[in-house]
């Protein structure tokens, strides 16, 4: 019969909790949602007379959608939209009264949409899919944001991913996350959150770190006082 003492006690029962903090954390964390999102996530433009092109990624994660539309917002004066190009195989058709091509005031709204009944509807399966590719000119040296007009009053200019229903439904609950460019010599704002870096790597790197320090503590009860230091390296998303 094997004995443990109350201080060994406390270590495996705080194990535990650990282990199931970082598995419901990870698991909500990573819970699949539709959604939009740029590729790239922001970057640097070092040649600002080539231009650059963001591609336009939907995930409907899983669900069955019959339209969507997203509303791009960029700086006018900084960018030029030069062409906006549509992935025509994931939609029957495109609206042309729900697409608009501004550089004036800066936006860019596409949607398409499948007939309900008479086609097949879009379901995302593995990899978000490129829905549209929009290339801009650089007007000047600064840096710039691209951003998303969502859940607006009039419901016109709005991002949404819509399922089949009476009323459909739209499945896009959570606004997608602005990306900023930093093109030439400025320099980015360290307040303006440009969803670059996600929050949820932050969570998970404190999970992992839980974790270690929690083997640690029980294995080697002196090791949180010999003033041992940890570096975590997050790596670039995988390159499309």
């Amino acid at each position: 019969m094997i004995i443990l003492s109350k201080m060994r006690v406390k270590k495996i029962l705080t194990i535990i909790f650990i282990f199931l903090f970082f598995f419901f954390s990870t698991s909500a964390i990573f819970a699949a949602e539709p959604s939009f999102s740029f590729f790239p996530a922001g970057g640097l433009v070092t040649d600002k007379s080539k231009g650059f092109s963001v591609d336009i990624l939907i995930d409907t994660a899983g669900e069955k959608a019959m339209s969507a539309k997203f509303v791009v917002l960029f700086d006018p004066t900084v960018l030029r939209l030069t062409k906006a190009e549509r992935n025509s195989t994931l939609f029957s058709q495109w609206v042309e009264g729900e697409s608009t091509l501004d550089n004036d005031n800066g936006v860019v709204m596409l949607g398409g949409f499948t007939q309900s009944g008479t086609g097949t509807p879009y379901a995302t399966t593995g990899k978000p899919d490129v829905i549209a590719r929009l290339t801009f000119e650089v007007l000047r040296e600064k840096v710039t944001y691209l951003d998303w007009e969502y859940k607006t009053n009039n419901g016109v200019f709005d991002t949404q991913i819509m399922k089949d229903g009476s009323p459909p439904i739209n499945i896009l609950t959570t606004k997608p996350s602005a990306v900023a460019f930093q093109i030439g010599d400025a320099t980015l704002k360290p307040d303006v959150n440009t969803g670059i870096f996600d929050s949820k790597y932050l969570i998970v790197a404190g999970a992992v770190l839980l974790l270690f320090g929690g083997f640690m503590i029980f294995t080697r009860p002196n090791f949180y006082r010999r003033g041992k230091g940890t570096v975590i390296v997050i790596g670039d998303d995988e390159t499309r």
